[in-house]
């Protein structure tokens, strides 16, 4: 924001950061900057995002994952912002136009776009020529912003309708690229990177937030279930299949806000891999089976490891599970540890109900009976499952009720009868009849591949 004051003409008028009430309309729209130009005003979209930027009309593609092509929304929001100005400006002339913009500041983005998305793309040199447009003035002359009651009308008809609004998350020493999207969780997450220690790399941000009126005891569960998840990371630092905990930082504005930053894995988790799998985009072949059989043995290793430090993590699932960029030590990092039970940290027995995903909680959770590690071992088996046949071990709840039935007839889609034999101890509806470590699977997957499925 402070950029485009700086870069821009004196008699430009740049409002920032706001939220807008619009006519007929349920929600506000929240805008990062709106420029008033000599001879418009454009609608400001500013993205933190760094590296390579490709795409199309509908979808950009990240270093960290997909975003929506951020001039759909900005377009609406233009044209909602030019029929508000004009309700309230009477005397606004036909030719002022409301334009959207995406204003990438960082010096080191480089832009894959098609010539129609970067006309309305721009980057911090771009800004001066940009927005006080030459030929503008040659072909249409002064502007009708030249006069200042007329731009000062403009004004008036936004800002008593438009409040703050933080956007991204405020850290310090932190610049937060952008929110990833993502399934339903008790957090907002962001990816971004410290604004000195560059060799960091980019870094995982979640931001939890405490209710400040909640009861004790729920407060108290909150708080625990927060700092959970890096007192997990930081007992297994040593764990190469396990992200880095860097820190925790509250917010700069907002007490109530906490952020948990660790090392950023990467955009793509094994619930991706396994969903391509299953629309047949990853081919059946000798190398495909050999990944998945790696990725098994790899997996193992990890949960075995977390179990040795007494960490229980009680929500394993295929979206957890992040794959990692080339080059790396090891294919996998296990992430969101939210809900693990860690040795020097309360239970949240009390919301213990919640903890699991469907389809890969083990039935003494859901059940609200005793439990120990050999839960995360039960949903190792799930995964593992459908890692190796691209088909879930569960596809409803009946299934989950009738695990014996389901599971005799779904275990011949292993491809012999020693890995049968493994997922029989592993899948064990008791957990008495559970295997209690993983040393058996280790040494199924450290074996050649049996590529007969």
């Amino acid at each position: 924001m402070r950029l485009l004051r700086d870069l821009l003409p004196d008699h430009f008028t740049v409002i920032g950061n706001f939220d807008l009430q619009m006519p007929r309309r349920r929600n506000s729209m929240e805008f990062d900057a709106v420029v008033i130009s000599e001879h418009g005003i454009y609608a400001v979209e500013i993205k933190g995002w760094s590296g390579v930027i490709e795409g199309d009309a509908r979808s950009w593609y990240l270093s960290w994952g997909r975003q929506q092509n951020p001039l759909i929304l900005t377009d609406r929001k233009a044209k909602a912002l030019r029929d508000l100005i004009a309700r309230h400006v009477p005397a606004l002339p036909r030719s002022v136009f409301c334009t959207p913009v995406v204003f990438l500041p960082r010096a080191d983005v480089k832009l894959n776009l098609n010539e129609q998305q970067i006309a309305n793309v721009i980057k911090a040199q771009d800004v001066f020529e940009f927005f006080a447009d030459d030929r503008l003035i040659y072909e249409m002359g002064p502007g009708a912003f030249i006069d200042p009651l007329l731009r000062q009308q403009v004004v008036d008809a936004i800002v008593p309708r438009a409040r703050p609004s933080v956007h991204l998350a405020q850290i310090a020493e932190y610049e937060v690229e952008g929110e990833l999207e993502g399934r339903e969780r008790p957090y907002r997450e962001f990816v971004g990177h410290h604004t000195r220690l560059r060799n960091r790399g980019k870094v995982r941000i979640k931001a939890y937030v405490m209710d400040p009126l909640a009861p004790p005891d729920k407060a108290k569960a909150d708080f625990n279930r927060v700092f959970r998840d890096m007192d997990a990371l930081c007992s297994l630092e040593d764990n190469p299949y396990v992200a880095r905990a860097y820190e925790t930082h509250p917010d700069r504005d907002d007490q109530m806000i906490f952020y948990l930053i660790s090392e950023w894995v990467g955009p793509r988790n094994l619930g991706e891999y396994i969903a391509d799998g299953q629309q047949g985009a990853i081919a059946l072949n000798a190398d495909t089976i050999g990944e998945r059989w790696g990725y098994a043995l790899h997996l193992c290793k990890a949960v075995s490891f977390m179990h040795s430090r007494s960490i229980v993590h009680r929500n394993l699932h295929p979206a957890v599970i992040y794959l990692t960029h080339e080059p790396s030590r090891v294919p996998l990092k296990v992430a969101d540890f939210e809900y693990a039970r860690v040795a020097n940290l309360q239970s949240i027995a009390a919301a213990i109900t919640r903890i699991g995903t469907q389809g890969y909680t083990a039935p003494e959770l859901w059940l609200e009976q005793d439990y120990d590690h050999r839960v995360d071992i039960f949903a190792l088996g799930a995964i593992l499952y459908e890692l190796l046949t691209m088909r879930a071990l569960y596809r409803s709840l009946p299934d989950i009720l009738q695990h014996e039935e389901i599971w005799k007839d779904r275990r011949r889609l292993l491809p012999c009868e020693r890995t049968r034999r493994v997922f029989d101890r592993l899948l064990a509806l008791e957990p008495d009849r559970r295997a209690s470590n993983l040393d058996e699977a280790v040494a199924l997957f450290e074996s050649e591949p049996n590529i007969d499925f």
